[in-house]
């Protein structure tokens, strides 16, 4: 990976935050882990997953964001995140069809780490994160689940999740071309992950 290629936004820090100790390690933190040996691919991967799964359901426009650094005053240091696509048109669900809505929803929140777990088992393991990087989209599809429970539609989120995981896993393995075809939506969304 050619590590001139690789953004992380800085935007809202100072040039005086910028010069501080705290923030010079926080960068080199992200920027090694950006920049290991598979992480880069592995990270587009996980998005393009979601992607590629939220288009299925319905999804015409989404956003890219590169790695992104902020100070947090609350906590008088540095937190980041790394690059993400987020969805601009999830679609709502339409009547008598609202367990095939969600089935979908909850196979696009579980991809992106089902799909990175595949893709670093074949590898060395570079990345260090056993779950995929999905505590985040585990907690979308929860905060989904919920609004449907407060509706009573009753959805036992664990149990979703955990289906929705193993779902995507068995569709991957029964159709490698799948992973394929997320691996070049993937190189497409590179550059615009500022990777």
């Amino acid at each position: 990976m050619d590590s001139r290629k690789v953004l992380i936004d800085t935007h809202g820090i100072t040039d005086e935050q910028k010069r501080s100790a705290k923030f010079k390690l926080a960068y080199q933190d992200m920027f090694t882990q950006l920049t290991a040996p598979g992480f880069a691919h592995v990270l587009c991967c996980h998005e393009a997953a979601h992607l590629f799964y939220f288009m299925m359901a319905g999804t015409k426009n989404y956003e890219t964001f590169p790695a992104r650094l902020r100070y947090d005053p609350a906590i008088g240091d540095y937190s980041g995140s790394m690059a993400s696509v987020q969805i601009l048109d999830m679609t709502a669900p339409t009547e008598g069809k609202v367990n095939e809505w969600l089935s979908k929803i909850a196979r696009a929140h579980a991809a992106g780490g089902v799909v990175a777990r595949k893709l670093m088992s074949s590898t060395d393991g570079t990345w260090s994160d056993p779950t995929g990087g999905d505590q985040d989209d585990k907690e979308r599809l929860v905060q989904i689940c919920q609004k449907f429970n407060a509706a009573s539609i009753t959805i036992d989120a664990e149990n979703f999740w955990k289906w929705a995981q193993d779902s995507v896993l068995q569709e991957l393995s029964e159709h490698p071309d799948l992973l394929s075809a997320i691996e070049q939506l993937a190189g497409e969304l590179r550059p615009k992950l500022g990777l």
